[in-house]
């Protein structure tokens, strides 16, 4: 029963298309295309906005700025969070 596969492929194969699945999926979050689609934590939110904690917090709960959660930590997009920025501030570029 351990090696029931209902598949047309063998194991093997079904193995490494899986591997391959997680390592392309790992790669599109590990690594951005851009600098601007890097995630970024709080810290950095706070001195890119040059915002306190607590306004950081604010946005958060206000959806105005959208968290992603991985593995149980915030990031925010840096890509968003500089735009959010701009709405906030519009004088700043």
């Amino acid at each position: 029963m351990n090696n029931l596969i209902l598949s047309p492929i063998d194991k093997g194969q079904l193995i490494n298309e899986i591997a391959e699945a997680i390592v392309f999926k790992l790669n599109n979050i590990s690594k951005p295309s851009t600098a601007e689609e890097e995630f970024i934590k709080i810290p950095e939110v706070m001195k890119l906005l040059g915002r306190s904690r607590n306004t950081i917090n604010s946005w958060r709960k206000e959806g105005f700025l959208k968290e992603h959660i991985i593995n149980s930590s915030v990031y925010f997009k840096k890509s968003e969070v500089l735009d959010a920025g701009r709405q906030r501030n519009p004088r700043k570029k």
